[in-house]
């Protein structure tokens, strides 16, 4: 396999030093840097001799770095390296990656940094000297972010948590200098990348490493049906943010011909897509769809022809196609994408509804019901007003049925529902399938799967998957509830969905400035502290207040 080369500016970061060394059952000095990143290690080594280190991704319960026993020769899930060698003496020394049973899957160099993995431990076997907090350090490389443009508090420690661990994931993926599907195949996969991408939204004003993945994906399309789809909703998300529609001019014919699925609509406007069946695409590629990832998080989902989750993403595609035609003016197209929509809209309504459980059905031809289909009809803005209660109700009985990928979509449908509440309790749920439950298996960056345990068709979950950030953009975009009206952030939409939250604040980057927001709540009254860059609508418990560009203190009774 073929990996790309670093394309965005990606840099070796500060070294970071331990944050604790301690001795382990078999007597041997245990290092913790405190968490992963991909990079490498150094020692100042004060003489010569041999040294042997044993570093990678989790500990066994005796302190020993894990090693063979979480591995497979094609493809390893939890990563190590066994460092054997000998020191020259005289100054920092890098500690080589030595390829062995345990640690050849994708050893592949990054640039000119060379072979980088994963890592948080380093349990020392041998050395001439002893190992001390000043002279052992872990090279971190990653893309150059400002982790200060953005800030998030709360009264929630648990919340606090969950975010902090899902910003420290955007960054310490970017090692490729593109959005790529974790150390497992270290590739670009469209759905990964909008996931990450907005996420990368939610930290910083900074386009550069999304510029560089959607350039890739361009070129480097995937299998599923869904993420060409995603590639729409890529474009159009960089638009609305940035307000440049470079992109949105270069891939228009793209997105119009090959990426919107449109040769598979049928006369009612829905696409038939044939399940997992294979056909072949404009652009020579040979999709199936996916629904979500791995198969044994499906809840169930019946493949059929026409399929309930590609349908609701060709829906809100069409919404996204209309308004990018618009911009660049193709306004023939973009009243045929609204009249697309119109179309597609009711059939999907008609034909996939289920009236008698209040709910939308997989596909046609099944009354199966998931949460993949009902959230992600949610989500994509294909559900009416009058239907919108009895799915999100569905939808929070289900909560987290499903995988790490699709908990976006959970968490993004319930908020359009406005149950608040509900999101929150998953996002700081202690669940075998929670983001803190991930931090418990000894993970600080979000991981692939929910737990360490699964293999899905002889491939193996990681513990560095950015798609698994859902929290950290649903904290921006929902709990803040700061979006562009307007592309390029022109005007402001300040929807804040607080839930039981009795006090928030922090710092939202956007590329016309920081945005920064306060909010408590005390005897029934949330007292408001913003201070904007742009104009900006504020909504709240169903009021509504016009703003200008500056600083604005006020009371909404809650």
């Amino acid at each position: 396999m073929t990996h790309p080369e670093t394309t965005g500016r990606v840099i070796s970061g500060h070294p970071v030093f331990p944050v604790e060394i301690t001795r382990n059952k078999a007597g041997h000095t245990l290092v913790d840097f405190g968490r992963h990143f991909f990079g490498w290690i150094e020692v100042e080594a004060p003489m010569p001799g041999p040294f042997k280190f044993v570093w990678g991704e989790l500990l066994d319960a005796d302190g020993s770095v894990q090693t063979a026993s979480f591995f497979t020769k094609e493809q390893g899930r939890i990563r190590c390296a066994l460092s054997n060698g000998e020191f020259k003496g005289g100054g920092w020394e890098r500690i080589p990656y030595q390829e062995n049973e345990t640690s050849v899957f994708n050893a592949n160099p990054v640039g000119h940094f060379g072979t980088i993995m994963p890592f948080r431990w380093l349990e020392v076997v041998e050395s001439p000297f002893e190992i001390t907090k000043s002279n052992v350090r872990q090279v971190p490389i990653h893309y150059p972010y400002d982790m200060d443009e953005e800030r998030f508090d709360c009264d929630s420690p648990d919340l606090v948590r969950v975010h902090d661990f899902c910003k420290h994931s955007i960054l310490a993926t970017t090692f490729m200098g593109m959005f790529v599907d974790g150390d497992r195949e270290r590739l670009p996969y469209e759905a990964d990348a909008f996931i990450t991408q907005m996420g990368t939204h939610a930290i910083t004003s900074d386009r550069t490493l999304i510029r560089a993945s959607i350039e890739h994906l361009s070129g480097h399309a995937t299998w599923p049906t869904e993420w060409k789809q995603f590639f729409i909703s890529m474009i159009y998300d960089d638009w609305m943010h940035s307000g440049d529609l470079g992109f949105v001019r270069k891939f228009y014919t793209m997105l119009k011909n090959c990426k919107s699925w449109r040769h598979l609509r049928r006369g009612d406007g829905l696409l038939v897509t044939r399940g997992e069946s294979v056909r072949p695409s404009p652009d020579g590629a040979m999709p199936r769809d996916i629904v979500d990832w791995a198969m044994c998080y499906r809840d169930g989902f019946e493949m059929r022809d026409v399929n309930t989750v590609v349908n609701a993403l060709h829906i809100r595609n069409l919404r996204e196609l209309s308004a990018m035609a618009s911009a660049i003016g193709r306004n023939d197209d973009a009243a045929i994408f609204a009249a697309e929509l119109e179309r597609t809209l009711a059939a999907f309504n008609e034909t996939l509804w289920d009236a008698g459980r209040g709910r939308y059905r997989d596909g046609e031809g099944t009354d199966h019901a998931t949460v993949q289909g009902n959230a992600m009809a949610l989500a994509c803005g294909a559900v009416p007003p009058e239907r919108v209660r009895s799915v999100a109700a569905y939808v929070a009985a289900k909560g987290l049925s499903c995988s790490t990928y699709m908990a976006q979509f959970v968490l993004d449908a319930l908020f359009a529902a406005d149950r608040d509440c509900d999101a929150l309790a998953l996002m700081t749920s202690r669940d075998h399938r929670s983001w803190l439950g991930m931090m418990e298996l000894g993970a600080t960056i979000t991981m692939e799967f929910w737990d360490l345990t699964l293999e899905e068709k002889g491939r193996i979950p990681d513990m560095n998957h950015s798609w698994s950030t859902a929290p950290l953009n649903a904290i921006s975009r929902h709990v803040f509830g700061v979006a562009p009206a307007k592309p390029g952030f022109e005007e402001i939409s300040v929807r804040p969905h607080p839930g039981d939250l009795a006090r928030l604040s922090g710092v939202v980057p956007t590329p016309r400035g920081k945005l920064r927001l306060a909010m408590g709540r005390r005897g029934g009254v949330w007292r408001v502290s913003l201070d904007t860059p742009a104009p900006t609508v504020f909504a709240l418990c169903g009021e509504k207040r016009s703003l200008p560009a500056g600083t604005h203190e006020f009371e909404i009774r809650a």
